[in-house]
């Protein structure tokens, strides 16, 4: 038996702070109603991508009007389209949408009237982890009130006018508008045309269009240099989606030369610098830039936790792991579902080797997302295992199976641990249950051949 389990022997598992889900699964949600906010059920909704030959059937609205598929794999496609299928005799007159990724930047808002033809807006979805949004909202009427509906909104649409969209990202600035003082809230009287052009650049920017957007905006500062330095923040944050980091930086400090105050473009500039320091030749160096950013934004806005949470990814980055906890502490003191702040400290907890503290913020993130215990309780059976102590591996290991039967990664864990006991059934159960899970799992031909040595 000694020699049995000499040939069983492992290497001890690296940790990540973050679960090894599919880089390229999002959630999309969103409801269907009338024109007196009455939810319309039963409704199917298809998911097609633009530029390929993929559709994702079998949704419907529930009682309350609503869909939602957890699980839409937008690597396969670039940009989507969500159709309504909506029974005889009824048309959408308006699509509601919202986008926003997981570090709480937004990608994409607007309204979109897709008339007679019923054309739907061509939408690019974004990763939300815990705290973004993929939201895709319909206004259905029927054939009878149809055109009356839609002119109705395009009249709302024209009498909004210059009258500023919500914020778009942490701190954000008004919508510019022209003539205007930066701090305005109410629609000036202005001259329609360059407020229309303003207007019409943001929807195009919502819409993912951003070199029409660039255009409308450098076109309305020749005209208007200093008059609404919000305007550069708007470019700089369309400059920052195309991937030109200089040209967006230089909008951004414009902006802030102009007003210093200026909500939302310092913390642009942190995502700059986070974004350089993916290179590890600059991390360190860039790391420090953008915490530097994030803590100029922080005293703008103090309250926002993707502002503290990306000041500790930042801070993490650099080597500045005080900080980065006293950030990330601050993330999910101001938004408790902030989950995986948990896991980032969690993480820094056990590069100082201290497990204790480790497996508290694993524990907080299960009491955060109950969903996701199984990864937590996997993180905490990873971290007995590397300290030798293979009886609470199992235990965690265990309780991470017992939540999510599914959970390949850990039985093979289990069934590692368990043969750190001396339990080859019991590992023996695992290593089968691994394969069955995913057969074509990297390390199978490895996992087959422990399954042949125990099965002797």
């Amino acid at each position: 038996m000694r020699a049995l389990t000499a040939a069983l022997a492992l290497a001890p598992l690296l940790v990540s702070g973050r679960p090894a889900y599919a880089d390229g699964i999002t959630k999309v949600r969103g409801k269907v109603v009338d024109l007196q906010g009455a939810p319309v059920p039963k409704v199917p909704i298809v998911l097609e991508g633009v530029d390929v030959k993929k559709k994702v059937t079998g949704l419907k609205t529930g009682k309350n009007g609503t869909y939602f598929i957890a699980a839409l794999d937008i690597s396969v496609a670039k940009k989507w389209k969500v159709i309504p299928q909506l029974p005889p005799g009824y048309k959408v007159v308006k699509v509601t949408y919202e986008i926003i990724d997981s570090q709480g930047q937004e990608r994409g808002k607007g309204d979109h009237i897709p008339g007679s033809k019923q054309e739907f807006p061509d939408l690019q979805f974004a990763l939300v982890g815990d705290s973004g949004r993929n939201v895709v909202d319909f206004l259905v009427a029927r054939d009878s009130e149809f055109v009356a509906a839609v002119q109705a909104e395009r009249q709302k649409r024209q009498e909004a006018g210059a009258a500023p969209p919500a914020a778009s990202a942490p701190g954000a600035p008004a919508a510019p508008v022209a003539g205007a003082a930066p701090s305005a809230v109410a629609a000036p009287a202005a001259p329609a045309v360059p407020t229309q052009s303003l207007e019409q650049a943001k929807q195009l920017a919502d819409a993912g269009k951003h070199q029409e957007a660039i255009e409308m905006y450098r076109q309305y500062l020749s005209k208007d240099p200093k008059g609404n330095p919000a305007v550069y923040y708007y470019l700089g944050k369309s400059l920052f989606e195309t991937g030109d980091d200089a040209a967006s930086e230089q909008a951004f400090r414009q902006g802030l030369e102009i007003k210093p105050d200026l909500k939302g473009a310092h913390f642009f500039l942190g995502n700059l610098y986070l974004r350089q320091a993916e290179d590890p030749t600059e991390e360190q160096e860039a790391a420090a830039k953008a915490a530097a950013e994030y803590e100029s934004e922080a005293l703008l806005s103090p309250d926002n936790d993707s502002v503290a949470y990306n000041l500790g990814l930042a801070c993490m980055k650099s080597g500045q792991a005080d900080r980065a906890l006293a950030a990330l502490e601050k993330a999910v003191a101001i938004n408790p579902a902030k989950s995986e702040a948990y896991l980032k400290m969690a993480s820094i907890y056990e590069d100082r080797k201290d497990t204790v503290r480790a497996e508290e913020m694993y524990q907080k993130f299960s009491a955060a997302e109950p969903t996701k215990a199984a990864v937590s309780f996997y993180n905490i059976g990873v971290i007995a295992w590397n300290e030798n102590r293979a009886k609470d591996a199992v235990q965690y290991y265990r309780k991470a199976v017992e939540i999510d039967p599914k959970y390949a990664a850990a039985h093979r864990e289990l069934a590692r641990a368990l043969m750190g006991r001396q339990d080859f059934q019991g590992a023996l159960k695992h290593f089968q249950e691994y394969l069955r899970l995913d057969p074509r799992a990297p390390d199978a031909r490895e996992i087959r051949d422990n399954i042949a040595l125990l099965q002797k």
